[in-house]
């Protein structure tokens, strides 16, 4: 009975972050920023065959993996990720706190 409630809660708080996370994106990569966190999260690994094998879906897994591929592919996914990452993290960022990140094109706009 444990379980499926630290299950539930957990899906709540990644759905909730998906959602904010890809604000912005056009209804397919915001579908697919969720299925890729859910994937992540529920194989434990970041490779593409099992991200796909744990979303269980009712197809070949080869169509899956080519969905997947294809939109790892947009062009606008790395830019609007990279960008509101940093700004969920700069709300964190406190006078003492120290930084060390690789310069790049970044900007974030205060909220």
């Amino acid at each position: 009975m444990q379980s499926s409630k630290v299950r539930s809660r957990l899906k709540a708080q990644l759905t909730k972050f998906s959602f904010e996370l890809s604000e912005g994106l056009s209804k397919p990569l915001r579908n697919f920023v969720g299925e890729m966190l859910f994937g992540i999260q529920a194989s434990q690994d970041v490779k593409l065959s099992n991200i796909a094998r744990s979303l269980k879906e009712e197809i070949p897994l080869i169509k899956t993996e080519d969905r997947l591929s294809r939109n790892l592919k947009a062009k606008e996914l790395e830019d609007h990720l990279s960008q509101r990452l940093a700004c969920f993290g700069s709300r964190r960022v406190e006078a003492n706190t120290v930084l060390c990140r690789r310069l790049s094109r970044m900007l974030c706009l205060a909220d």
